[in-house]
């Protein structure tokens, strides 16, 4: 899907919506709606409302200062606020030495990436600092996940919203997720890491996951043209309110 046709589609709704009642906190829509905009352009009207950084965002909402959160079950919603992190500068680089690998060679997708800074050590030494650490390794999860989010002081319920986590790594007392790109912008968009967040929180609270485990959540980049690796790692002061995420650590890997 274009990225100028999402924008165009999308900020035909906004328009609309804002246009009716100009100035609300909050305007809710659905996957029907863009497809009542769109017609049969997109075959997923989901993806129409998924803009992974800020400068991909239609110019209507950048002008009114929205963006989208996604709500469960095919609804959306434009609020008011901020939905993306800008990237902080990395001060902490290392050489790191680079495993051969065919597979690894011929693959440009997430799931390698995450499987790939798994086999070269690079998370062992991001989340343990031992490089002979044990640590399990989970690729391409989806799930689905409830929760309320509060921004700006105003609180949404999230219903059965599918979630996908690139990879998850696991060790005896700690579960990091991981979101991957395999491409560089200055931003991201928070959701990304919030629902994570949130569906590992609601894990813990139906037990099955013990309460002493620690939860740690990570982006990170490749750029295979480059040969490195970046890794973020962040959490939420406030579980409830995106707006309050803060980076833990960060470090970039050079092969």
């Amino acid at each position: 899907m274009a990225i100028s046709e999402k924008r165009k589609a999308i900020n035909t709704i906004f328009e609309q919506l804002y246009t009716a009642n100009p100035g609300q906190v909050v305007y809710k829509f659905n996957n029907n709606k863009v497809k009542q905009v769109t017609g049969n352009k997109f075959s997923n009207q989901f993806d129409a409302t998924k803009f992974d950084s800020y400068d991909k965002l239609p110019e209507l909402l950048k002008k009114h200062g929205y963006f989208i959160i996604h709500i469960g079950q095919g609804n959306h919603a434009f609020i008011k606020g901020n939905g993306f992190h800008k990237f902080e500068n990395i001060t902490k680089r290392v050489s790191w030495p680079r495993s051969k690998s065919y597979i690894d060679a011929i693959s440009d997708s997430e799931a390698q990436s995450v499987s790939t800074a798994f086999n070269d050590k690079i998370i062992h030494d991001f989340l343990t600092n031992n490089k002979n650490s044990k640590i399990l390794v989970h690729t391409a999860r989806r799930s689905r996940t409830s929760y309320d989010l509060t921004i700006n002081n105003f609180k949404i319920n999230i219903y059965a919203l599918q979630i996908e986590i690139d990879g998850i790594y696991e060790t005896d007392d700690t579960i990091a997720t991981v979101e991957v790109k395999n491409q560089e912008h200055e931003d991201f968009e928070i959701r990304q890491l919030f629902s994570a967040s949130k569906y590992f929180l609601n894990l813990k609270k139906m037990q099955k996951i013990p309460s002493n485990v620690k939860i740690r959540h990570l982006f990170m980049i490749r750029n295979k043209m480059q040969n490195y690796f970046k890794i973020y790692e962040y959490a939420f002061a406030n579980v409830d309110d995106p707006n309050s995420i803060y980076l833990v650590d960060c470090k970039r890997y050079n092969y």
